[in-house]
């Protein structure tokens, strides 16, 4: 008798359909150059007093992002600098509460290193790890954790 029986699925394991090529390749330079094109356009707003809610979503899902992608292999920086870019947004979100949209310029090197970081984690990560991290941003934003690390 043949052994062609499915494996079964056990309360871990997840089925996943197969990827296709385009799942495995990483986005396209031109996606990339876009993206990382509005991430500095929203902290250049910020950085003349000219930011808002929409533009501070952008800055604070690309650090988490890089965040979850270096946890997943891609990239290295250390979580100070994650720590720091968090606690500059963290601030412009509670000055906004007065209405002020801006982040001093003194303070912008750590996100420029987060955004130059993630920049190439998208340039080099698979579309399906970029996919998998967000669906880990999306579950973070759902839950009652203050940060992810």
């Amino acid at each position: 008798m043949s052994q062609h029986r499915k494996k079964r699925v056990t309360g871990n394991q997840t089925r996943r359909k197969p990827l296709g090529k385009a799942d495995l390749l990483p986005h396209s330079a031109n996606y990339v150059r876009e993206q990382s094109l509005c991430w500095h356009l929203a902290l250049a707003a910020f950085k003349t007093g000219n930011g808002n809610g929409e533009l501070l979503v952008k800055l604070v899902k690309a650090l988490y992002l890089a965040w979850y992608l270096q946890q997943a292999g891609f990239g290295t920086a250390e979580r100070e600098l994650y720590l720091d870019a968090e606690r500059i947004l963290d601030a412009a979100a509670r000055s906004a509460n007065q209405n002020v949209w801006s982040i001093a310029v003194a303070d912008c090197s750590s996100i420029i290193r987060i955004l130059d970081l993630h920049e190439q984690q998208l340039l080099s990560a698979p579309v399906f790890a970029v996919d998998e991290a967000e669906t880990r941003v999306i579950r973070f934003g759902k839950s009652d954790k203050r940060s992810p690390w």
